[in-house]
């Protein structure tokens, strides 16, 4: 009879446990465990970890910054362009005053780009790169 009660209590103890690891954890918990993934370079994890805070939390307070974080790891580390210029244009669309607006712009603005053909490593900003490619072919403002 022993041996049942331990039986039962183990297969308790054990459903209790995987019930428990079934809990969604909180937004904060799924940022912080992306960037404990960035920080091994475990690109995939950390995008699947900010991607749970856009489809867990919509409306949260890490959802803009998640967003922006999924774009930008799939632009720079997993180098899926499409999907980091969707979630990028997303981005600007519902948070265009954020203090990340700025960062995104810049990095829709340079996609793809090979790192050494970027503004700040030719002694240029981002603004003087955006007029450059403005600036009319003939130089007298007329097309």
């Amino acid at each position: 009879m022993n041996g049942k009660r331990l039986s039962l209590l183990f297969l308790g103890i054990l459903i209790f446990s995987w019930m428990g690891c079934g809990e969604k954890m909180g937004e904060k918990e799924y940022f912080n465990l992306a960037y404990q993934h960035m920080e091994k370079e475990q690109w995939s994890e950390s995008e699947k970890n900010f991607q749970k805070i856009l489809d867990q939390y919509p409306e949260g307070e890490y959802t803009s910054k998640a967003m922006f974080m999924v774009a930008f790891v799939n632009a720079n580390y997993l180098k899926n362009y499409e999907k980091a210029e969707k979630y990028y244009k997303e981005f600007l669309e519902k948070y265009p005053t954020h203090e990340l607006a700025a960062s995104a712009r810049y990095e829709l603005e340079h996609l793809g780009k090979d790192i050494n053909d970027l503004p700040f490593l030719k002694g240029e900003t981002a603004e003087e790169d955006s007029v450059v490619a403005e600036a009319p072919a003939n130089g007298n403002g007329k097309s």
